[in-house]
């Protein structure tokens, strides 16, 4: 008869292939002793990670695949339609970077834009659920289930099943779990979410373990989710021999949604574990002690139900004359839950153990005794168990004794006398402490004892605990360590220790000595002593405050709108580690501004580099100040989380003009009321000087294109501009023309130039006409006459001009008007 532990369901019979044989590659090992009642992972037996194959360049049909040792070295099989067969783009061995869709799979080429792609982002989604970096997820490789025919339609199949098998161990628990990532959840209202069914295939024929298994957490999410699913345990019968595979069936029948990849199908024994431990270990003669048999269920949490122990006491060890049977495991499920450990008898023994679906772990109580000195193992040996067993445990039986004392004598080689003296103290590291411990054999010397008997012998001090950070010297011992003490004697050792940085931060220091003996009969006996000293903290902090420009406007200023980034050093100066460093910033504050220091604890010496999350916008106020002046202070907390604070410290950033960038064109007529940019100007920006032109300024006046120039960055104020040069045939500007940069960081042209210089904006623009003009001295004189014989010459020059002219617009690259 089979156990089978969880939900059962009708799954279909598939044919099991090839059997592994013991001892190729699969680990055996199940979880180990030592941590009664915190579950443990279970034993992977069986697993494919697809990663056996290179899928980098082009994506493997599950049909061609073979997996490692890990995987039994299995290939594989499913139903036609979860097989690229299907036209379902599924079955397919791929990653995140495998470039393209198969070409030969329809539904791959079904939505080309996001059915692969899609696969991609699952396949490094299910990467990263198993916990592996960035770079590992984006080459982990998974199997497509993506169920994505072009009429939407796929019925019930075989995801997923192994053709070779591993070897069982009778009486043991296996559970299959993999790892899906699911889209489209929310398709139909969440109705065709994948259904998946877990199966062990035992022996060739699959054992339902679960079904009705869906990745899907959220109904409402388009997009990639991921989940383990986990199945219920089954039992494989004792005294049986079974192999086992596995099988991943989808009971979900549509194309519309139901779109799922996995990774990491396993066959994971799950068997509980069996711990047995004492309490208490050491027992006087004819006392008892607690016997605790504890089983702790795996991580999967599973039922696991129907379990046996057998426990053999060792020689002499019997169970009490009250046993006082108890503990926490109870009926559950399946055969009666029953312990058997009568008054002194030998063996305890427990069958139809269960535990429950969640339960971590039960325990099993028996008191035992016993009348003869000794130390008893208690261990696999004696235990008959379809558990993992135990380690062993013992439970000493002794009567002698003895007595540890140990005390501090100096500090720095000042004498310290009592746990009261003021020189009982460590303040900074490098303080240098002298430790004394005395054992003595207090082992009870009745009159009828023999000093043999009475004696310790391999006398020893050890440190059991110690708080420091350090080591403590070796200790020098009188007499040596190992000897013999008679019943009353002592040995006397010292040792120093020097502080350290943690000792402080972790005051007080604390020290566990630990002294032993053997005596004539029976197990070594021991006693231990602690030793604690203070230490006086004097926290401090030095905060250094740094404060720099952003030009935003990049005009070569601080002014209106730059921003000012802080930063801040804080520093610890005093003899203890500061947690919590923590920046106040007043200024900062009233602008929601936080700071972040790293790191946010320091040891003395060490620096938190602290930086405010955004920039501190220069506004208004600050221009009208003509300075930002900012102070701020550090805090943090003491080891003891006790307030400690910097001093403060200022920064002054001075506010200056803004800048623009300012652009002047040279324009002339090309034909009534059309104008183009004109080459052969040059221009030079001059001072005012007391409303008057005055010496040429060094801005670099750039030519951006013809007739265009540019000074990249000019402070806001009044200036001159001059005409240098003037196109041939044009006249220069008669005289230079006045122009301020307004605080809207717009241009005016104030004096000079009539209606020849104009400003818009940024852009200063010169408007030319041609040199035609004669200077005159006095009276008309023969001007007219002059004027008159030159129309001819000027009809023909006009004429030219205007070509020109026309031939400037067309190479003008921006038009002005």
């Amino acid at each position: 008869m089979t156990r089978l532990l969880g939900v059962l369901a009708i799954a279909g019979v598939l044919v099991a292939g090839a059997t592994l044989a013991p001892n190729s590659g699969i680990t055996a090992a199940a979880t180990v002793p030592g941590t009664p009642g915190t579950p443990q992972p279970g034993t992977p037996v069986y697993t494919e990670n697809f990663s056996n194959q290179n899928a980098s360049l082009l994506p493997i049909s599950i049909l061609n695949y073979t997996g490692g040792a890990a995987a039994a070295n299995s290939t594989y099989t499913a139903s036609a339609q979860y097989t690229p067969a299907g036209n379902q783009c599924n079955g397919w061995v791929m990653s995140s970077v495998t470039p393209t869709a198969p070409v030969t799979d329809l539904g791959c080429l079904n939505n080309p834009t996001t059915t692969w792609p899609t696969l991609q982002q699952m396949a490094a989604a299910l990467g990263t659920a198993q916990g592996q970096t960035t770079t590992q997820a984006a080459t982990n490789q998974v199997l497509t289930s993506y169920t994505n025919a072009t009429n939407g339609v796929i019925a019930a199949g075989t995801q997923f099943r192994t053709v070779n098998t591993i070897p069982a161990v009778a009486g043991h628990y296996y559970a299959v779990s993999a790892y899906f990532a699911a889209v489209n959840c929310p398709a139909a209202g969440g109705a065709n979410q994948p259904k998946e069914t877990f199966s062990l295939l035992v022996n060739g024929s699959p054992i339902v373990l679960s079904t009705g298994l869906n990745p899907c957490t959220n109904n409402t999410f388009w997009g990639t989710q991921t989940a383990k699913l986990q199945s219920a345990a089954y039992q494989v019968p004792v005294g049986s021999t079974a192999n086992l595979g596995l099988t991943l069936y989808n009971a979900t029948a549509t194309g519309s949604g139901n779109d799922v990849a996995f990774d990491l199908p396993q066959i994971v024994d799950v068997t509980p574990q069996l711990d047995k431990a004492f309490s208490p270990t050491v027992i006087t003669n004819g006392s008892t002690s607690k016997m605790t048999l504890t089983v702790t269920n795996t991580s999967d949490l599973m039922a696991k139900n129907d379990w046996f122990i057998t426990d053999a006491l060792p020689t002499n060890l019997k169970i009490a004359a009250t046993p006082n049977v108890g503990g926490t495991c109870v009926q559950r499920a399946g055969a009666a839950y029953v312990v058997t450990a009568p008054a002194g008898g030998t063996s305890v023994s427990v069958t139809g153990g269960d535990l429950a679906l969640g339960q971590a772990s039960c325990t099993i109580t028996v008191d035992v005794t016993s009348t003869v000195n000794g130390t008893y193992i208690n261990g696999p040996a004696n235990i008959t168990t379809n558990l993992n067993p135990p380690a062993n445990a013992s439970l000493e039986v002794i009567q002698p004794s003895i007595d540890i004392v140990k005390s501090i004598t100096a500090v720095n080689g000042v004498a310290v006398t009592s746990d009261t003296d003021p020189d009982k103290v460590y303040t900074k590291v490098g303080d240098v402490i002298t430790y004394s411990f005395v054992a003595t054999n207090t082992t009870p010397k009745a009159p009828t004892n023999t000093t043999l008997n009475t004696n310790l012998t391999n006398v020893r001090i050890t440190e059991d605990a110690f708080s420091g950070v350090g080591d403590m010297s070796a200790l020098t011992c009188v007499p040596p360590q190992g000897s013999t003490l008679a019943s009353g004697a002592k040995m006397t050792c010292t040792a120093t220790y020097v502080v350290q940085q943690g000792d402080i931060d972790n005051a007080p220091l604390t020290n566990v000595a630990r002294a032993t003996g053997t005596p004539a009969v029976g197990p070594t006996v021991t006693d231990t002593d602690d030793e604690i000293i203070p230490a006086v903290w004097k926290p401090a902090l030095v905060l250094d405050k740094t404060a720099s420009v952003v030009d935003v406007d990049q005009d070569g200023v601080t002014g209106l709108g730059d921003h000012i980034m802080y930063t801040f050093d804080v520093t610890n100066t005093g003899n203890v580690t500061v947690a919590n460093i923590t920046v106040v910033d007043d200024r900062l504050t009233q602008r929601n501004i936080t700071v972040t220091c790293t790191p946010t604890t320091i040891a003395p010496t060490q620096v938190s580099h602290c930086v405010a999350n955004a920039p501190y916008v220069i506004g208004q106020a600050d221009v009208d100040a003509k300075k930002v002046i900012n102070t701020a202070y550090s805090t943090g907390t003491d080891p003891k989380g006790g307030p400690v604070r910097s001093n403060d410290d200022s920064t002054e950033t001075p506010i200056e003009p803004f800048r623009i960038p300012l652009k002047i064109e040279k324009v002339g007529e090309a034909s009534a009321n059309t104008w183009v940019r004109m080459d052969g100007s040059s221009f030079a920006v001059l001072a005012d000087a007391n409303g008057e032109p005055g010496t040429a300024l060094p801005f670099t006046i750039n030519g951006v294109e013809t007739g265009l120039f540019q000074i990249d960055s000019i402070p806001a104020g009044t200036y001159w501009l001059s005409e240098l040069t003037a196109p041939d045939g044009f006249s220069l500007l008669a005289a230079p023309v006045k122009f301020t940069i307004n605080a809207d960081r717009t241009v005016s042209i104030t004096a000079g130039g009539d209606e020849a210089v104009t400003a818009t904006g940024q852009i200063i623009t010169v408007r030319d006409v041609p040199a035609m003009s004669l200077p005159t001295t006095g009276g008309t004189g023969a001007l007219p006459y002059i004027l008159a014989g030159s129309l001819t010459v000027f009809g023909a020059g006009a004429l030219a001009l205007w070509v020109r002219r026309r031939s400037a617009r067309a190479d003008a690259d921006d038009p002005q008007i």
